[in-house]
C-alpha cells in the first residue's frame, strides 16, 4: 500500500435505486468524508456529492455519475482513500492516523520484539489490530486499548503490548 494514501472509508453496498453507498467512514466525522474532494479507489477517483449520517462511522453518500443502483454495486467494498498531504496536520506528537500503526513494530514491555501491525478493524463495538505474531508465525487480534497498548512511539515506529490474561 502507498504510504501517501490514507484509507477514509470503504463502500459497503448501494442504498436505494438512485445511485446512492452505504459507507463504512474511518473519519473523526463521519460527514467530513465529502470535505476531501476527489477520493482514491486504485486508478479511478470519486467526488462525493452529499452524504447523510446514518449510524456511528456509516453515511449514505450520493457520488458524482453513480445515478443506478447497478452502477453503485459496482462499488461494493472499493476503499477510499486521500492523499496524506491533504489531510489536516496533526497538532501533537500523541496523534496519528490508524495508517501510520499498520506495519508498526509490537514490542513486549520488556522491549523484546514480539510482531507486527498487519490490520486494524472495526467490527463495531472498538477498533481491533491484527497483529502478526513473530514466534508462532500466526495473526491474533487485540482490542486498540490504552490498557492494552498503553504506549504508541509514531517517530521510532513501535507500539508497547501489555499482554491482557486470558481466562479460560
Amino acid at each position: 500500500m502507498n504510504n501517501n494514501l490514507v484509507c477514509l472509508g470503504i463502500i459497503t453496498s448501494p442504498h436505494g435505486i438512485k445511485g446512492a453507498v452505504k459507507v463504512k467512514t474511518f473519519t473523526e466525522k463521519s460527514e467530513n468524508i465529502s470535505l476531501y474532494g476527489r477520493l482514491i479507489s486504485g486508478d479511478e477517483s470519486y467526488k462525493i456529492d452529499s452524504v447523510s449520517v446514518i449510524g456511528d462511522n456509516l453515511v449514505i453518500a450520493k457520488i458524482s455519475g453513480v445515478n443506478s443502483h447497478n452502477e453503485a454495486e459496482l462499488l461494493r467494498k472499493k476503499k477510499l482513500y486521500i492523499e496524506r498531504c491533504k489531510l489536516p496536520k496533526l497538532s501533537d506528537e500523541n496523534e496519528f492516523y490508524q495508517s501510520d500503526l499498520v506495519d508498526m513494530a509490537v514490542r513486549l514491555e520488556n522491549n523484546e520484539l514480539y510482531g507486527h501491525v498487519k490490520s486494524i478493524y472495526n467490527f463495531g463495538s472498538g477498533d481491533i489490530l491484527e497483529i502478526s505474531v513473530i514466534s508462532t508465525k500466526k495473526n491474533i487480534m487485540l482490542s486498540f486499548t490504552e490498557e492494552i497498548f498503553p504506549h504508541i512511539n509514531i517517530k521510532k515506529k513501535y507500539i508497547v503490548l501489555n499482554m491482557p490474561e486470558f481466562t479460560g
